[in-house]
């Protein structure tokens, strides 16, 4: 074989060689990123699964005011919004209030303020007459309570306190009509049915 041809083939399986080498180099980066990807992609779901897990056990109580289905009291409601069994729900009472006008009757007497509660399950709520709206407007509607809520979930792990400071004139036109519950949408529509029996009788 002449010298050309040898150099010529030589060459040949360099550039070959190269180019396989290219190739190599590419499918390792390719799967250098997927394997990453992948290893990043199942940590992120580890992560999700642990929050997932925590939120179904956290619990979490808070504390608002609503109206009674006639409007004419007003209630503080406390209620375990959260999907986790609560345990030991202390709440701490900082601005106390006589409930319907008497002075013996204070909110810090009642057996969660005063005493706490062991159990608190999702969804499960206490609520307590406040004071007739009436009452309230008579006296400027200056009335407010503040309240400072504490409990554990159900593993005994502390949850964070909160503080709830509530004003009685930010809540007395929020409510819906109708109601959203049954038992609040009859009175609310007997007093609808009795206006209008009223009005068609002195028509």
């Amino acid at each position: 074989m002449s010298e050309t041809s040898l150099s010529g083939e030589n060459k040949y399986k360099r550039e070959f060689a190269m180019e396989q080498q290219t190739v190599e180099l590419i499918l390792s980066g390719v799967i250098t990123f997927a394997t990453v990807a992948y290893t990043i992609i199942n940590l992120m779901q580890l992560v999700e699964s642990k929050a997932t897990r925590k939120q179904k056990l956290a619990p979490m109580i808070v504390a608002y005011l609503q109206s009674t289905a006639s409007k004419n009291v007003l209630c503080l409601y406390i209620k375990n919004v959260g999907e986790g069994c609560a345990r030991n729900v202390k709440v701490n009472v900082l601005q106390d209030y006589n409930c319907l006008g008497k002075i013996d009757w204070p909110l810090s007497r009642f057996p969660l303020f005063s005493d706490g509660v062991y159990i608190f399950p999702a969804g499960y709520h206490l609520h307590y007459y406040l004071d007739y709206w009436n009452a309230i407007r008579a006296n400027g509607m200056e009335g407010s309570i503040e309240l400072e809520i504490s409990c554990e979930d159900i593993n005994g792990k502390k949850q964070s306190k909160s503080t709830y400071y509530l004003k009685f004139n930010q809540i007395q036109s929020n409510y819906s009509t109708p109601p959203d519950t049954i038992q609040e949408q009859i009175p609310f529509y007997l007093k609808a049915i009795h206006e209008d029996l009223k009005v068609k009788n002195e028509s």
